[in-house]
């Protein structure tokens, strides 16, 4: 009768121990945006991010916990992302957008224009 008493105190411990346990480690994470910008002038690219300026990494690597994210080089702004990829890879066409009709040359040596209507 002992060890049944003893059993069922040790096992409703346990559980109201581990009740409390559960509630204890609900911390809060920001989850980041991270991708890797695919150029070859990556370090000449900088990124906006929640109005802070940032400069990518060597690897094209930025990462920011919000959307959209501005590209520039110098003062000009070359585009921006709403999401990333699930790769995780954002290529210049991805982020470049064309405002006004622009000049193609094809193959038959004429001019055509691309407009984005």
């Amino acid at each position: 009768m002992k060890n049944i008493k003893l059993v069922s105190y040790t096992l409703g411990l346990s559980w109201i121990l581990s009740a409390c346990n559960n509630n204890i480690d609900s911390s809060v994470s920001i989850e980041k945006n991270v991708g890797y910008f695919v150029g070859s002038l990556n370090t000449n690219i900088d990124y906006i991010c929640k109005d802070e300026r940032r400069r990518m990494t060597d690897t094209g690597k930025f990462e920011c916990s919000s959307f959209p994210i501005a590209f520039y080089m110098d003062n000009t702004k070359i585009g921006e992302i709403s999401s990333i990829h699930t790769d995780g890879y954002v290529y210049p066409q991805d982020i470049i957008t064309l405002e006004a009709r622009v000049p193609v040359y094809t193959s038959e040596n004429s001019i055509s224009y691309l407009s984005i209507d």
